[in-house]
């Protein structure tokens, strides 16, 4: 395996705590479901961001919320599943809601790291963030599970909508393969295959703004 030169995170993702939660709703009672969550979301003056799945996994809303919001008046919410993880951040919740505040699309990438390298993948997201600000695009939110869950950490990026998600800056090959090297990968085209020497599993998620 090629870890690079500096394989450790630089980031402190010990400093925000935040509260996520996968629900998956009854059968039948998905539109009941949104309608409970856009509720809830008002009851707590928007200090929530609930992401709905459009493709790439299988639940049907995330809640991401500070820890300490108050979530007892969900509890009789009909679902067929649910998963709650505790993870933490180094995006405040001011940076989290401002950039949930124009996005109408989020990635959601989910990452269950091989044994002893889950410091090595945090470094790998960090890499493709320093990859995606030197070509011009918003590097990623980074989120590590400290609690619930059998993912490590996971990624949320925030996009207005699917055409800037899916749309390159218009620069030259050789500015996307300097920012590739310059962030440690070997080229623009070893990302992908960097990233899988970490891990054993990996849910890549598109999901759009229930407000």
């Amino acid at each position: 395996m090629c870890f690079g030169q500096d394989m450790n995170p630089r980031g402190d993702y010990s400093e925000h705590l935040y509260r996520v939660t996968l629900l998956r709703a009854a059968p039948g009672g998905l539109a009941t479901l949104v309608d409970e969550s856009r509720s809830y979301k008002q009851s707590m003056d928007g200090n929530v961001v609930i992401m709905r799945h459009s493709q790439g996994d299988h639940w049907d809303l995330m809640f991401l919320e500070p820890f300490d919001n108050n979530i007892l008046n969900r509890r009789d919410w009909r679902v067929s599943f649910q998963d709650d993880l505790i993870a933490s951040s180094d995006w405040n919740w001011q940076r989290i809601k401002e950039a949930a505040a124009s996005a109408g699309l989020f990635h959601i990438e989910m990452f269950q790291a091989a044994a002893g390298l889950e410091n090595a993948l945090l470094r790998e997201r960090e890499m493709e963030n320093e990859y995606l600000e030197a070509t011009g695009r918003n590097g990623n939110a980074i989120f590590v599970t400290r609690f619930g869950s059998d993912v490590d950490n996971f990624t949320i990026g925030f996009y207005p909508d699917m055409v800037t998600y899916a749309t390159d800056p218009d620069l030259p090959d050789e500015v996307y393969h300097k920012a590739a090297t310059d962030a440690g990968f070997a080229s623009r085209s070893d990302i992908g295959f960097f990233l899988r020497q970490f891990i054993v599993g990996h849910n890549d998620t598109l999901a759009s703004q229930v407000r």
